[in-house]
């Protein structure tokens, strides 16, 4: 074998500088969509139950970006491009397991592409929201498809209490303004909770020198628009009672 000196020389003089072999980027997995079930009956039931309207559900069934997957049945909403092609999805169980629902967003899915229910007119104005279930709880309440509302796919916001930071424009909403230059009002909908108005807050400070700025966050102090849906249909519940 080799002494000392002669294998410090032998790889100082020989021997080519160590290249580490390359190491691939984990691939992005291909988006596909979820199975489609035969029948809505499974969400229908778990939609309406949330005071989600039979008007609002069936608009985005017709438009294709609601529907009920099989095997699982879980409600699917989908965010298409603009060619109509899905390219984001959010599953959303409708079994909830001791006070916890699958909540998921299918793999692959790109965050620009969020779900988005359309108005049935020309509009100026899109609204923005945390969740899709709050989209269709807010078009349940309102009764009017006269805007676009758009999900954000949720938000990163700290805890309260935490150190202050910036937060990152939404994804979904700057590529949604790219492909909608006509928009020119962003109605903020987002929870009315601290990571909810610390959302509106900076969308608010992003977009206030170029859009007209709406806050609406719901009155309710903790709440989202799916639980003012669901308030709303357990009021019409109880007086309906009450007059039987």
């Amino acid at each position: 074998g080799l002494n000392f000196p002669e294998a410090v020389r032998l790889l100082a003089d020989e021997n080519p500088s160590y290249i580490p072999p390359e190491i691939s980027h984990r691939e992005r997995k291909p988006f596909v969509l979820p199975e489609k079930n035969e029948s809505v009956q499974g969400i229908r039931r778990y939609l309406c139950g949330r005071g989600i309207s039979e008007n609002a559900f069936r608009y985005c069934l017709q438009l294709g970006i609601l529907y009920e997957s099989s095997p699982y049945h879980n409600a699917v909403f989908v965010g298409t491009d603009e060619n109509g092609k899905g390219r984001y999805a959010f599953l959303r169980g409708i079994y909830d397991r001791d006070g916890k629902a699958f909540k998921i967003e299918q793999a692959g899915s790109e965050k620009a592409y969020g779900f988005c229910i359309p108005p049935t007119s020309k509009t100026h104005r899109v609204a923005v929201y945390e969740a899709c279930i709050d989209a269709l709880a807010h078009l349940s309440l309102e009764g009017r498809a006269d805007k676009y509302r758009l999900a954000l796919g949720g938000i990163s916001a700290p805890k309260e209490g935490e150190q202050r930071r910036e937060m990152k424009k939404p994804q979904a909403l700057e590529h949604f303004l790219k492909v909608h230059p006509e928009i020119c009002e962003i109605e903020i909908c987002t929870d009315n909770d601290f990571a909810g108005r610390w959302a509106c807050e900076h969308i608010k400070r992003n977009y206030e020198s170029s859009y007209q700025i709406i806050e609406n966050l719901p009155q309710i102090e903790g709440a989202d628009y799916a639980d003012l849906a669901k308030m709303k249909k357990e009021e019409k519940r109880k007086q309906y009672e009450k007059g039987r």
